[in-house]
């Protein structure tokens, strides 16, 4: 993989899950991670080696991490969270209503 820029201007192709990762300055999970990469955090992978992956953030900083753990930038996993939030609250409601229905039918 290579790194990505439009316009000459560094742009992330993912990022770190919402509760961050652990990052590791070579690609040896027998050794302690070095560093955290904070969660939601903007990366580009660099390249990859199993299932790690070398990752480079905007200020310069770079670690190896679970690459499997990444979510990929403007991925439909990513845009989809806010339809799930809302169609969970839609079946919520849905729920609500039935009990209530079946609590008056149960009278």
């Amino acid at each position: 993989m290579t790194e990505s820029t439009v316009g000459g201007v560094w742009v992330a192709t993912h990022r770190a899950p919402r509760e961050g990762l652990d990052a590791w300055v070579n690609p040896d999970a027998g050794t302690d991670p070095a560093s955290e990469l904070e969660g939601r955090t903007g990366v580009q992978v660099l390249n990859t080696a199993g299932a790690w992956a070398r990752v480079r953030a905007d200020n310069g900083w770079e670690g190896w991490v679970d690459g499997r753990l990444l979510e990929q930038v403007g991925s439909p996993d990513e845009r989809s969270g806010d339809v799930r939030a809302f169609v969970l609250l839609g079946v919520a409601v849905a729920v609500l209503v039935v009990l209530a229905v079946l609590g008056v039918a149960g009278s």
